[in-house]
């Protein structure tokens, strides 16, 4: 088998730089897309999904509200839920009563 005549250390050394350089080329070209060409517009879905939440979000509290606020209705009236339980406690009484039945725990 005959050597290859072409195949000299001055040609891989030679190939050895041009491939260094083309990757070198390469690497400048992406540093410089990616610092000095600017798009203002972007375009970020979790902003355009966030809106969307946020609209959603804004629905149910005015839908809540309405149903948590004073109405008055014929012979009905629907109270808040705050109104309701500080009228229960006063319904109920504040202080829970003990039932007498000893639970058996000790405390340290």
């Amino acid at each position: 088998m005959e050597a290859n005549q072409r195949d000299t250390p001055l040609r891989r050394f030679n190939t050895f730089f041009w491939g260094l350089a083309l990757f070198l080329v390469f690497g400048i070209a992406c540093f410089v897309i990616k610092n000095f060409i600017h798009n203002d517009a972007k375009y970020d879905a979790a902003d355009e999904a966030g809106r969307a939440r946020v609209l959603k979000r804004e629905q149910v509290e005015k839908e809540q509200s309405a149903l948590l606020s004073y109405k008055k209705e014929g012979n009905s009236v629907q109270l808040p839920p705050s109104a309701l339980f500080s009228i229960a406690g006063e319904l109920l009484g504040t202080e829970p009563e003990d039932s007498g039945v000893p639970h058996n725990k000790t405390f340290k």
